[in-house]
């Protein structure tokens, strides 16, 4: 049974570290439907190793947990595929959106009840990973898109290729659906 001092000393460092540990398997995950998995896989083995040294670890040390349990987690359950996370990006193949994209696209304003929050959620999570990462990162976080791409290593302009085309996407998916309009 783990003691009232450890679930403190636990407490104090999920909530100092979790957006941060997020981020990462964020970014750094190949499957969106793992980085649930791959957080709690991080966080009982953060409990454990407070409750066997009962101290505190730093930011680094945790982040560094979580470096090790992505990579854990595909070799063990996609039996040694380690999947390289952006060597599947391809090139745009010249098309160049950004002058095309409106300044006055308002996501919020295209969904605005909580049951079609959760249809674009589960819209983005069948696209691309890349798709839903940018999305993640971008709506949920609020990177900028300069951050967004200097995380996943592409480029800006694709950042917002990605951004405009599921945005256009989404309002017909919407549309066809009965959402409201945009």
């Amino acid at each position: 049974m783990i003691n009232q001092e450890t679930l403190k000393l636990f407490d104090a460092l999920y909530y100092e570290t979790y957006t941060d540990v997020l981020n990462y398997v964020v970014i750094h995950c190949s499957h969106v439907e793992d980085v649930k998995d791959i957080v709690q896989n991080i966080y009982l083995d953060v409990l454990k190793k407070i409750e066997k040294n009962n101290q505190v670890f730093s930011k680094p040390y945790i982040i560094g947990i979580a470096k090790n349990k992505v990579k854990d987690y595909y070799r063990f359950h996609y039996k040694n595929k380690i999947i390289s996370l952006f060597s599947s990006i391809k090139k745009q193949d010249g098309i160049d959106l950004i002058d095309a994209i409106e300044a006055n696209i308002d996501i919020e304003k295209m969904i605005v009840k909580a049951e079609d929050i959760q249809f674009v959620w589960s819209y983005l999570k069948k696209q691309k990973t890349i798709v839903f990462k940018i999305f993640y990162l971008y709506y949920y976080r609020d990177y900028s898109i300069k951050d967004i791409a200097e995380e996943l290593n592409i480029k800006e302009s694709n950042v917002k290729n990605y951004l405009y085309r599921t945005l256009n996407k989404l309002q017909i998916v919407m549309k066809g659906r009965g959402g409201k309009d945009a």
